[in-house]
């Protein structure tokens, strides 16, 4: 009888730590992480920002590459020469 009345009392304690402990315990992990995320949001808003007045779909060019006309001097392709080769006629 002890064993079945612990049970219960521990299934309603449960309940009750599940219900009340587990979203003050969630609640205060996002806050934590909202602080620390916080400062990288801020910069974020900024950059963002400092965009306006610009108009949707502008485009920024940080890196502009160098001239084709040295790549084009090297050339490391080969042709390859083939034939089809039709399976029914090597059987």
């Amino acid at each position: 009888m002890n064993i079945i009345i612990f049970l219960v009392l521990a299934m309603l304690l449960a309940k009750l730590l599940f219900r009340y402990l587990a979203p003050w315990l969630l609640k205060r992990f996002v806050q934590k992480r909202m602080k620390e995320f916080g400062g990288e949001f801020q910069n974020f808003e900024q950059e963002n920002q400092s965009r306006e007045g610009k108009d949707f779909g502008d485009i920024r060019v940080d890196h502009v590459p160098q001239n084709d006309s040295q790549r084009k001097d090297v050339v490391d392709e080969e042709y390859v020469d083939f034939e089809e080769v039709d399976e029914s006629e090597q059987k």
